[in-house]
């Protein structure tokens, strides 16, 4: 497994020698030898499915990021907004990928679908309305209504780890209802 991982972050010339890796992890003591590790290295690529790429959401928020996530007629906070409010979303999308990265639960969601998600739950922390555009179903692929359990539990996530932060300026009732 040591080796699969090495070998798909590294470039090949970086990655450490089966030898070395069998002096690493003492197999080389009890019988084993470079080509059963070999054996080992495809096992596991067998047990993956040949599958090695997994696309996290932060990936999926920088691409919609890239392609606009506030739009001229957005406001913030009942105003026109600043030129700063772009660098405040990417900043707010960061810390929610970041944040649902360290909760299993949000496994359950596709990529994209979380990715949606979290772009909706930084426009309602910045207080930007409307909070969910025709735009932004068109760059996502999800209407307000699909990515609206998603968001929940993004918010509802958040609200745990940080007590009375999404509530500052918000009643989280509010926030939910209006958001989705």
């Amino acid at each position: 497994m040591l080796s699969v991982a090495a070998k798909y972050e590294e470039a090949e010339e970086h990655c450490p020698a089966i030898p070395d890796l069998l002096k690493l992890t003492k197999l080389s003591n009890v019988g084993h030898n470079s080509l059963s590790f070999r054996d080992g290295e495809v096992e596991v690529l067998k047990y993956l499915g040949w599958k090695l790429r997994a696309v996290p959401p932060i990936h999926v928020v920088g691409y919609f990021l890239s392609k606009g996530a506030t739009f001229e007629d957005d406001t913030w906070q009942g105003r026109a907004l600043i030129d700063k409010i772009p660098k405040y979303v990417k900043k707010y999308a960061e810390f929610f990928c970041n944040l649902t990265l360290q909760e299993y639960s949000f496994q359950q969601y596709l990529p994209t679908h979380l990715a949606a998600a979290i772009i909706l739950a930084s426009r309602v922390s910045l207080q930007i309305t409307p909070q969910w555009r025709p735009e932004l179903q068109l760059l996502t692929g999800y209407s307000e209504d699909e990515i609206k359990g998603a968001f929940k539990h993004v918010w509802a996530y958040y609200e745990e780890q940080f007590p009375g932060h999404g509530t500052r300026s918000i009643s989280p009732r509010s926030v939910v209802s209006r958001a989705v």
